[in-house]
């Protein structure tokens, strides 16, 4: 059994991540922002199925653009054997749209969220020697079609 951390798990991948790797019989640390608000149901949703299932799914409130939210997070998580790097969000539309603002708060979730949640699992993963770290990207750090080039900026960086 391994202890899994997944960021962004209110819905998509993280949700179905969580729900999958626990019934495989890990530990997941189901993470995601604004678990008593905005994501309430989602939070709910996981920890009803975990109770009525027997699923070791812990929800663990983490918004990845927050250092002192990360800090806090990681007080309730012991150890990690498996980052699986999830949170993220894809603003689309012509960069001129977009203000300084914007633009940065797009890095700071896609970019700067996954190091923040890294570099707070890492001093565990050296302590006990093993680790594994899973960045979730999208085909468009790879490639840039037209109309998302924040989105797509942001993507390459995580591949980067």
């Amino acid at each position: 059994m391994k202890k899994i951390l997944i960021t962004g798990c209110s819905t998509g991948f993280g949700y179905d991540s969580a729900i999958y790797l626990a019934e495989k019989g890990h530990h997941v640390y189901a993470t995601m922002r604004n678990v008593n608000g905005s994501n309430k149901e989602a939070a709910a949703k996981l920890r009803n199925l975990a109770a009525s299932n027997k699923l070791k799914i812990e929800v663990v409130e983490l918004d990845v653009t927050s250092d002192s939210s990360v800090e806090a997070a990681m007080t309730k998580i012991p150890t990690v054997d498996v980052l699986i790097n999830n949170a993220g969000r894809g603003f689309g539309g012509p960069i001129e749209a977009f203000t300084s603002a914007e633009c940065l708060a797009q890095l700071d979730l896609n970019i700067v969220g996954n190091i923040r949640v890294v570099k707070a699992v890492l001093p565990g993963m050296r302590a006990q020697k093993s680790g594994l770290i899973i960045q979730i990207s999208s085909v468009v750090g790879r490639m840039s079609p037209p109309g998302f080039g924040i989105y797509n900026a942001s993507k390459w960086g995580v591949e980067g």
